[in-house]
């Protein structure tokens, strides 16, 4: 089920771009220096609340810290650093639309310390200039599907 998820989400990536292409613009990651979102979903640990900062260093590219609280049997709490590659212009998608893979390292505080890491791609649809909704999904050391809410700033 995991493997039909992430293949299925990787085919909507890489082909669904054609669909949305409606002007050439990198006008979502260049108006905004800074994009919180922060929701919730599935984790192999037991159920998340995330959140999330990108902070655009480069006209494709953003980094900055994220936080999961995961509640299962042991409560973990994970801080990492991610860095994602957007692929508005490489697409050409519509301004309201925001396709992005990267990677995520941190550290797993749970009952023993643990180094975490793993990559994820995901999407963000903005209905208006502010909010918009983010889903993603990745592997490394936990599975993870996640939904929220974007605020661009």
């Amino acid at each position: 089920m995991k493997k039909f998820l992430f293949l299925a989400l990787t085919a909507f990536v890489l082909f669904s771009g054609p669909l949305f292409a409606q002007h050439s613009t990198e006008e979502n990651i260049k108006s905004s220096l800074v994009q919180i979102s922060a929701g919730s979903g599935i984790y192999s640990g037991g159920f998340p609340i995330y959140a999330f900062a990108d902070f655009r260093v480069q006209p494709n590219w953003t980094v900055g810290p994220q936080v999961n609280f995961v509640f299962d049997n042991n409560f973990h709490f994970v801080l990492s650093g991610r860095a994602d590659y957007h692929f508005n212009s490489l697409l050409n998608l519509y301004k309201n639309w925001d396709l992005y893979a990267g990677a995520t390292m941190g550290i797993d505080f749970s009952k023993d310390t643990e180094f975490s890491s793993g990559i994820h791609v995901g999407g963000r649809w903005y209905w208006n200039k502010t909010w918009g909704l983010n889903v993603e999904i990745g592997g490394g050391t936990y599975f993870k599907s996640s939904i929220g809410v974007t605020l661009r700033l």
